[in-house]
């Protein structure tokens, strides 16, 4: 977080921002070399006592997860349609399960804790790790009775914490890829398995469900692209994912230092 703002650049104030119904952006370690942005909205704010309601993360914040900093960031609209991303340091005080936001509906909350002033952020986006011989991922994909098997239907290209980008081949054989013919916002049952280089550790395994949020029949000239946002990741299964992916960022941060 930059401690070098400008409050002259924001006449607005929290409550101006920061608001019931509100899109922000949760962000673990926002200074650090492993940031994650988890994207949410506001349930309810109290200003008097610095306290705010969200609603819970995709994936979700679990009470076990370990974090140095926490911050609730927002974009802020200027002049000229600049755009200024502003936060708020925060910590969690309680996680609220099956809320009860009405009479037919229920939802996660968190109750968090936040320090004035604000401070302009500069929040980078979610980390996708990209496959590779040292961390690989495979995948398993079922749609109705047909199973797709990574190395034959697709690649495993990157994932996150958040979903997974598929690099499909536009043939297989003389056939065209049945996975390409797949629409937006369709749902489907996933099996990842998650691999290291490093023989003593067993694959890990997710199951979960995707649903397409990203497609292009042109990726390049023999694939096309499916990108799938994680929608049913169980929290053991979420925890997993984490400490996968925070050891692919801490391997390759290493690489990249000569360490």
């Amino acid at each position: 977080m930059s401690l070098n703002f400008n409050q002259d650049e924001l006449e607005e104030s929290i409550s101006d921002i920061f608001m019931p119904k509100g899109r922000i952006e949760v962000a673990f370690n926002i200074d650090g070399e492993l940031p994650i942005a988890l994207p949410t909205n506001i349930y309810q704010c109290n200003y008097e006592s610095n306290r705010m309601l969200i609603y819970q993360t995709r994936p979700e914040i679990l009470p076990s997860f370990k974090y140095d900093t926490m911050d609730l960031a927002a974009l802020v609209e200027k002049e000229l349609g600049r755009m200024l991303r502003v936060g708020l340091r925060c910590r969690i005080e309680k996680f609220l399960n099956s809320y009860k936001i009405n009479e037919q509906v229920r939802e996660n909350l968190v109750l968090v804790q936040y320090l004035q002033p604000m401070q302009k952020v500069n929040l980078r986006s979610t980390y996708r790790s990209r496959t590779s011989y040292r961390y690989n991922v495979e995948a398993v994909i079922h749609k109705e009775d047909t199973t797709y098997e990574s190395g034959i239907w697709f690649t495993v290209q990157d994932i996150s914490v958040t979903g997974i980008g598929l690099q499909v081949p536009k043939m297989i054989g003389k056939k065209e890829n049945p996975l390409l013919n797949i629409p937006m916002k369709a749902r489907l049952d996933i099996r990842i398995t998650l691999e290291t280089a490093d023989l003593k550790e067993k694959p890990y395994q997710i199951s979960t469900e995707i649903e397409i949020t990203r497609k292009m029949m042109s990726y390049n000239v023999k694939s096309g692209f499916l990108g799938g946002r994680f929608t049913a990741l169980a929290p053991g299964h979420q925890e997993t994912l984490f400490q996968y992916i925070h050891a692919t960022q801490l391997y390759e941060i290493r690489n990249i230092k000569g360490r």
